[in-house]
């Protein structure tokens, strides 16, 4: 257990690192700290390389240096400076003994490569690298941002990616992404990392770049964006429904209008036989349960994916047209 005292803490005996040895000592459940003992002075630091992240217990240390093992990154003990190009300094903290322990100062803990940690994340997801996406998810949380934060980057990352790529399985990533962070907040320390990194490798794949879409000028109300959406799921005019979707979102209060909507057009008799339509929108739903219609973390997903599952698909518009009337309202 660690002890506090003011902006320092007891991490360790000096006894415990032997000299020329390492000890990593853990904070709480994202964070550790390297100990190190050269020559009898014992110094501080992120245990966690910054390229990518690998304990640097492991590594070997020489003249006052610091080499990763896995990528060859060297860093000064002392103030943390990395001797290669392409390579943010190590974190390091300030060292006091008192009475044969080991104390930290931990009074500047500012999380300052946040940016830096999601656009690596972004880059895994864009290139389907597990080990990017992995160590991006695993720094994200050693800096304490919330799993929330990290789906919202998967889901951005998956609207464009299925905006541009095209592909059906759309709605079976979401569900894949809501489950695993699902699966993550029953665990903690590696198993909720691994967790996650899994949600988010199944979010992964190319993703281009596209038009913007714009929101419709006014006036435009409710009923009349209901109205044309139905007439273009029936005349399958996906760019028509993104358009429409894309307004209405405009206004959160739309949010449960909007899914009503889209329940309502996928149960049209013309949609009879594919089933996995319904599934679609059902993942839509869990979306905005979980995020909240206010926070939804990507517009471009809801309403590409939406308007490509409340059109009649391009097979499902082809099959003969059954005989019995068209519902033109589901109970929902």
């Amino acid at each position: 257990m660690i002890s506090q005292n003011a902006e320092f803490i007891k991490v360790a005996s000096f006894e415990d690192i032997p000299l020329g040895g390492t000890k990593a000592v853990k904070l709480d459940e994202k964070r550790s700290v390297a100990l190190f003992n050269v020559e009898g002075r014992i110094y501080a630091t992120n245990n966690q390389c910054p390229h990518m992240g690998y304990p640097l217990t492991r590594g070997t240390v020489r003249h006052g240096v610091v080499t990763c093992d896995w990528h060859g990154r060297s860093f000064d003990l002392e103030g943390g400076g990395c001797f290669m190009t392409g390579c943010e300094d190590l974190e390091t903290f300030p060292v006091e003994l008192r009475n044969g322990e080991v104390w930290i100062g931990l009074e500047n803990r500012e999380y300052k490569r946040k940016d830096k940690h999601l656009r690596l994340l972004w880059e895994g997801l864009l290139r389907s690298d597990e080990w990017t996406i992995a160590k991006a998810i695993g720094l994200l949380q050693a800096g304490g941002v919330p799993d929330n934060e990290i789906a919202q980057v998967c889901l951005r990352h998956l609207g464009r990616h299925v905006t541009t790529e095209g592909g059906p399985d759309a709605g079976t990533k979401v569900s894949s992404l809501i489950n695993g962070i699902k699966v993550a907040r029953k665990y903690g320390g590696e198993e909720q990392l691994i967790a996650l990194a899994g949600a988010a490798r199944a979010t992964a794949g190319k993703a281009g770049q596209r038009q913007p879409i714009k929101p419709l000028p006014p006036p435009v109300t409710w009923e009349k964006i209901e109205g044309l959406c139905r007439v273009f799921s029936r005349d399958r005019m996906v760019p028509g429904i993104e358009r429409c979707l894309l307004t209405a979102r405009q206004n959160d209060d739309n949010n449960d209008r909007i899914l009503r909507l889209l329940y309502e057009c996928v149960a049209e008799d013309y949609f009879l036989g594919f089933p996995d339509n319904l599934t679609s929108m059902a993942c839509l739903s869990q979306i905005v349960s979980e995020f909240g219609g206010g926070a939804f973390p990507s517009t471009e997903l809801l309403t590409h994916h939406a308007a490509r599952r409340s059109e009649a698909l391009r097979v499902a518009v082809h099959a003969p047209q059954p005989a019995t009337p068209t519902c033109r309202r589901a109970n929902v």
